[in-house]
């Protein structure tokens, strides 16, 4: 997906998506995170052809989203389902894979999330997790080359979140592309080879686990307010200490975090008389951090 100066603006209030420049591998799986409101979903439906953009340029594996060569090629499940209430699953995903060419065989489909046991129930009778898996039947029945995937594991148990990862790895494994939005940390551990997080229609932060994990940082929580000045003239040259938040501080070093300056860290708190918790930031830290609207 590429994205130039992209806007969506509806009758009131801030732009949903506020003049976005993104370029979103035709690879691999991106996990776009963000905030409720942070048009994750906006910019999700501009890419399925169901929302124009008020101005700029999008384009989804090269084309127009909407258009007819871009629809036989890309899946989607949105957020609110789409599903027909009255429709049973086996209906419904056969009648879905009657419009592509070269079609999953649906009975293997049902049984890859595990819904071949409410395949006749109607539609609105099903749990939001059933309801969530014939969606995601649905995305996938077309082989298609990329996947679009609004929130696709908030309404699935453990068990189930599991076996959708599972799926969408080997998804990736057969050349697909997906962009997957997530509230979830757990969904990007096990799945984000990209990540990109918006905060109030702006890219805070876009990059892969690897670029975007911190390896010069401590987080600290003490008692609020600490006099930090002694502790940083007592840490490698370059370093900083910030209250973040009360009680909650973020140590930068120039170089990677070492052993030496963890126990500088302690022992300034000892002298002050202080019981820290010390942890060196991961990426979940960065990640939670952006989606707040603080870039790295």
């Amino acid at each position: 997906m590429r994205a130039e100066s992209a806007t969506i603006t509806y009758s009131r209030g801030a732009p949903a998506v506020d003049s976005i420049d993104l370029v979103i591998p035709a690879s691999g799986i991106t996990c776009l995170l963000g905030a409720n409101g942070a048009g994750k979903t906006s910019l999700l439906e501009a890419a399925t052809g169901l929302r124009p953009l008020t101005s700029g340029t999008l384009e989804v594996l090269g084309s127009a989203p909407g258009s007819p060569s871009n629809r036989t090629h890309i899946g989607v499940m949105l957020q609110d389902g789409g599903l027909p209430g009255s429709a049973r699953p086996v209906d419904f995903l056969n009648y879905v894979s009657r419009l592509y060419s070269n079609p999953r065989d649906v009975a293997a489909t049902m049984d890859l999330v595990d819904i071949a046991d409410v395949a006749r129930t109607p539609i609105r009778r099903l749990s939001g997790g059933q309801a969530s898996r014939v969606a995601w039947a649905a995305a996938m029945l077309g082989n298609p080359r990329a996947m679009i995937l609004d929130e696709p594991t908030s309404a699935l148990d453990p068990v189930a979140r599991s076996r959708m990862h599972e799926v969408l790895a080997a998804e990736r494994e057969r050349g697909a592309a997906m962009i997957v939005a997530t509230h979830l940390i757990e969904d990007v551990a096990r799945l984000a080879d990209h990540l990109v997080v918006l905060h109030r229609g702006s890219v805070v932060v876009t990059g892969t686990p690897d670029e975007l994990r911190p390896l010069n940082q401590l987080q600290l929580r003490a008692p609020a307010h600490l006099p930090l000045q002694g502790l940083v003239d007592a840490l490698p040259a370059g370093s900083s200490c910030i209250e973040e938040q009360p009680g909650r501080y973020r140590v930068c070093v120039p170089q990677a975090i070492e052993p030496a300056v963890v126990a500088t860290v302690t022992s300034w708190c000892a002298q002050h008389g202080v019981t820290p918790e010390v942890t060196i930031a991961d990426l979940a830290s960065v990640l939670y951090r952006a989606i707040e609207g603080i870039r790295p």
